[in-house]
């Protein structure tokens, strides 16, 4: 330790000294984190930097905005969209006036892949989130776009998929739970390849090796839907459907719907059940005919609840829903 020790013994005791050099706690604790630990501790979004995104599910939305508190963004800098039909549609025109009005602002944007809209005959259709920030990217000037950071979230993540979204916006962010201390990790590596002027010192490639590199999709834990809130979903729609009123309540049945898809994929582990039971959630958009609706709504709250079956704390909830 390269210090000095010394004894003295007197009628009264024994004397003991130990001297040696030391460093602040702060200084050895740093110096044995890893590389990667002592980035993310000091990476930061840039000052005065906003969050949009864009989502048709409420619980996305909250997730969101969870998100986007994890990474430090104010809460006044936080912008939500998708709530209407209308918020989709001009959300493309929202964000180029919004850079045009903030001249020196980043902006962190997140867009879901698949935003469900009601067009002019009050039929559902589909728009593609990647494509819309496709076209917010070629609406802005080359200094606006360069402080913007572009994710899309889907839980489609094939190669195919992920190749698309990589091609229209900056980067893809998996439909899945994030902790509050990986949420800075998991943008890092989008950050320093787009603004490497901010980030003195750091390695681009490194960091896009971080993007692929994280656990997968049941290992975190954050704030989603808990069972008991799955089940009363279910229980509301079971409602709207014993009403007879079924057109008549289509719409907040369809919204029930999503909420229930996106509870289902950020709190469950994703398997072939959830698989399977979102794909049913998707596949009500092409059901014009009021029975048909209400038999394919029984086979998918059974799919729904034997998922939540798996669950043994939720098992007593169950009772009558077999």
């Amino acid at each position: 330790m390269k210090g000095v020790c010394s004894i003295k013994f007197n009628e009264l005791g024994t004397e003991f000294s130990l001297t040696f050099p030391a460093k602040p706690l702060k200084l050895h604790q740093e110096r044995r984190a890893s590389d990667g630990e002592r980035e993310v501790k000091k990476f930061t979004l840039p000052n005065g930097t906003w969050g949009i995104a864009i989502d048709d599910a409420k619980d996305q939305m909250k997730l969101l905005r969870k998100l986007f508190e994890f990474a430090g963004i104010q809460s006044d800098r936080i912008k939500l969209f998708g709530q209407s039909s209308g918020e989709i549609m001009t959300f493309v025109d929202y964000v180029v006036d919004f850079f045009n009005e903030n001249e020196e602002d980043h902006v962190l944007l997140i867009a879901d892949e698949n935003l469900d809209v009601m067009d002019g005959t009050s039929k559902h259709m589909t728009m593609s989130g990647s494509q819309m920030v496709e076209t917010i990217r070629s609406r802005l000037l080359p200094e606006q776009e360069k402080r913007l950071v572009a994710l899309i979230r889907s839980a489609n993540d094939s190669l195919n998929d992920v190749a698309l979204y990589e091609a229209r916006a900056h980067g893809f962010l998996p439909k899945a739970p994030i902790k509050k201390g990986e949420v800075l990790e998991r943008l890092k590596p989008f950050w320093v390849q787009r603004c490497p002027e901010l980030f003195d010192g750091e390695d681009s490639r490194s960091c896009r090796y971080l993007t692929n590199s994280f656990d997968s999709v049941s290992s975190f834990n954050v704030v989603t839907a808990t069972p008991t809130e799955i089940f009363q979903t279910v229980h509301e729609i079971d409602e709207l459907f014993t009403t007879g009123l079924v057109e008549e309540n289509w719409e907040n049945i369809w919204e029930k719907l999503h909420v229930l898809k996106g509870d289902l994929l950020s709190t469950f582990e994703v398997g072939s059940q959830v698989l399977s039971a979102v794909g049913m959630v998707d596949h009500f958009r092409e059901l014009t005919n009021i029975i048909v609706r209400k038999e394919r709504w029984d086979l998918l709250r059974r799919k729904i609840l034997y998922c939540v079956h798996l669950n043994d704390d939720f098992e007593p909830l169950l009772t009558g829903y077999d």
